[in-house]
């Protein structure tokens, strides 16, 4: 039986609604969300299936779910706000902010090294336990005590859930609130979005996305520093209120396709979305600036701008003024300043192949882009 679809699509959108219904045509989700703006303006919002994979509840409107490393998104807006207000200088060392952070070789990791992935820092040594992560000065503080893992040499190398406690711990330190409290008040509120960093209460559980994980598969990957970073966390419990709550701002992000858009229509206007100011126009071109291009243990050859994937043959966007990422499982966000478009699609199917990097749903979303932008 053909899924049902809700919300809606305008007409010259009208490829993107074809794509989302073609994953659903082809067994590829269980239940998943799409927003799409263009200019500000949300033209189309999607939402169809099951929001727990025994299907026997619907997805709906205000269905969330958690979206892993999209998250990184938005705690490196957060950042570059903060930035922006002259908080915090791109090229200084992290140290000047978080003096602890200077330990073990770390002491000219600058913020933007922070940003792209070349602090030093991928994962915990010793690794920590899942439970660890929950106890916000105890982790940075191992954070900051960890030594360097390439002794002091820039190597970009991703840094999985370091990255949000690094940016978080930068965040706090500069500005006094913890980043979930930073994005809740500068970002969320005011841009209208439905987006947090760990659920706010035990009731949003009731709108909560069920997830079906696939074998992560660590045996076939022949890197030995992706194993080694992943390996640095223990596993734990997804499902525990602890995890559900806790503020992980690499990726403990809950939210929908419309609420991901929304946020990332904020890069697509400059830096400014129905009126309110954001970021300046010129962090936006500097967060679109490549920043970065080498490989990485687990992506390959990867092509950065200040948080963000920008377009490269191995990892490609659908347009080269996109700036892009995603999250474990098909998660996505996209923003084009040019175009003036912004993409976010949610899902609660987890799709891994360390075979091929472009998951099957976000290639037709892409294509689909591809074709749609020039005419926009």
């Amino acid at each position: 039986m053909t899924v049902e679809i809700s919300g809606f699509c305008e007409e010259r959108f009208a490829p993107l609604k074809e794509a989302f219904r073609a994953n659903f045509d082809e067994g590829l989700e269980i239940g998943s969300s799409l927003g799409v703006t263009w200019r500000g303006k949300m033209v189309v919002d999607l939402w169809a299936g099951w929001a727990n994979p025994r299907q026997t509840r619907p997805w709906e409107k205000d269905t969330i779910v958690c979206v892993f490393s999209t998250t990184k998104i938005m705690v490196t807006m957060a950042t570059l706000m903060l930035v922006d207000r002259g908080l915090i200088e791109l090229d200084a060392p992290v140290a000047r902010y978080w003096p602890e952070f200077g330990q073990g070789g770390k002491e000219a990791v600058t913020v933007r090294d922070a940003l792209i992935h070349q602090a030093g820092v991928p994962g915990f040594s010793p690794p920590v336990s899942f439970e660890a992560l929950n106890d916000w000065d105890a982790i940075t503080a191992l954070l900051a005590a960890t030594p360097h893992w390439f002794e002091g040499e820039r190597v970009l190398c991703y840094h999985e859930l370091t990255f949000g406690f690094l940016l978080g711990e930068l965040i706090r330190r500069v500005d006094g609130r913890r980043p979930a409290q930073f994005f809740h008040e500068e970002l969320a509120v005011k841009a209208g979005a439905d987006f947090q960093f760990g659920l706010t209460s035990k009731s949003e559980m009731s709108r909560l996305a069920s997830l079906r994980h696939p074998s992560l598969g660590l045996e076939s990957v022949p890197d030995e520093l992706f194993v080694r970073v992943h390996n640095s966390v223990g596993q734990g419990d997804l499902t525990s209120w602890e995890h559900l709550n806790a503020d992980i701002p690499a990726s403990n992000g809950y939210g929908n396709g419309r609420s991901i858009a929304r946020l990332c229509a904020i890069l697509a206007m400059g830096g400014e979305l129905d009126g309110v100011r954001y970021l300046s126009g010129s962090m936006v071109e500097e967060a679109a600036r490549e920043q970065v291009c080498s490989d990485d243990s687990k992506f390959g050859l990867m092509r950065f701008g200040l948080g963000f994937g920008l377009d490269h043959p191995v990892f490609p966007a659908p347009s080269p003024s996109s700036l892009h990422w995603g999250g474990y499982g098909g998660s996505w966000g996209l923003m084009d300043p040019k175009a003036g478009v912004s993409l976010g699609y949610a899902p609660n199917n987890m799709i891994i192949d360390f075979e091929a990097l472009q998951d099957p749903r976000l290639q037709r979303f892409s294509d689909a882009l591809e074709k749609l932008l020039p005419q926009l």
